[in-house]
């Protein structure tokens, strides 16, 4: 037809490509529906899926080529991009193209066929140098070839039966491949987080150590703001939509986590590392004031909430809680440096 696309019905067909008069092998992914306001002409679906495997590939290629392309076009040929824009995306680039190649991310906002094809292809690769570079660990053949080979079956996959969107529209892969990669995912980024984590910590001790400023007041600062960025985002995200109640769940469940899931993982895996079976640990007088604060803003938020909010927090609390951290950062540092 005009439009390019063939019309052989609702379940199936192929691609035209006007240009060329070549047909591509692709299923429509979505069924013609009548548009009341057309006169009963059929609408044009915009998502398909390869009909094959070899056009699924070599559509995921592509795709990865123009996305290469538009990366480079908007960060770096674009005239209207600032200079610094430039240099900060080229020293990323290496980070951003491992990123982008080891993390499957399913999210309508976030996915692409070809993406998903790569880091489902790739995220071996990312394990491998993981395993040896923070743990010392060199992975067996048998593992090594059991990751690439599902790896490559799941790739395979991908390519053959995910969709593609004409357009910008959000879309998202059949649920099948959506959960078991999302999973893969979050435990690929996790690997990502301790990674830079790991380096960012070693990065601190040597600004430490150079400008002579103790690992507790860098601990106190500039790290825990950084390990906290996200967090708030998300928290400040969610109450801008009205999700109060899981907003203020949410700032409570993280440092629980982090007490026991990360205290506990991190002093077995110590402990498995040195060969003892337990680790002498001293709380200096900020992990007191810490504590302290964190028993104060606890009582403040239940008496705001249960007795001047009746039952909701009251806007007003917003400054009062600003100026409980300010007070403990102030303690902490005064404690830290002998002066209180």
């Amino acid at each position: 037809d005009e439009d390019g696309w063939d019309d052989e019905g609702e379940g199936g067909g192929v691609v035209l490509d006007s240009a060329s008069d070549e047909h591509v092998n692709y299923e429509l992914m979505e069924s013609f529906e009548i548009d009341p306001d057309g006169g009963g002409e059929p609408e044009q679906p915009n998502v398909y899926a390869a009909t094959n495997l070899k056009d699924g590939v070599l559509g995921c290629l592509e795709e990865l080529q123009a996305t290469a392309k538009g990366y480079v076009s908007s960060n770096f040929t674009d005239p209207s991009t600032p200079k610094h824009h430039k240099l900060n995306s080229l020293l990323l680039l290496p980070f951003t193209a491992l990123r982008f190649a080891s993390v499957p991310l399913t999210a309508p906002e976030e996915y692409g066929r070809g993406s998903l094809f790569l880091s489902t292809l790739c995220w071996p690769f990312w394990v491998e140098f993981y395993a040896l570079w923070e743990h010392d660990t060199v992975l067996g053949w048998g593992t090594i070839f059991f990751m690439h080979a599902s790896a490559a079956v799941a790739a395979l996959l991908v390519a053959r039966h995910c969709p593609v969107r004409r357009g910008d529209d959000p879309l998202s892969p059949p649920m099948v491949f959506a959960v078991p990669l999302a999973i893969l995912g979050f435990v690929i980024a996790a690997t990502w987080i301790d990674f830079v984590a790991d380096e960012l910590v070693a990065a601190l001790q040597y600004v430490g150590v150079v400008l002579h400023i103790p690992s507790a007041v860098l601990g106190l600062t500039v790290l825990a703001w950084g390990n906290s960025v996200g967090d708030l985002s998300t928290n400040i995200s969610m109450a801008k939509r009205g999700l109060g109640n899981m907003s203020i769940t949410a700032c409570f469940a993280g440092p629980v986590f982090n007490f026991l899931v990360g205290l506990g993982v991190g002093l077995h895996l110590l402990a498995n590392k040195s060969g003892v079976s337990s680790v002498s640990i001293t709380f200096g007088p900020a992990i007191w004031a810490g504590l302290a604060f964190m028993l104060l803003n606890c009582v403040m938020i239940l008496a705001a909430g249960l007795v001047r909010g009746e039952g909701f927090i009251p806007k007003e609390y917003a400054y009062l809680s600003l100026a409980i951290y300010v007070v403990y950062l102030l303690t902490c540092l005064g404690l830290e440096f002998g002066g209180v």
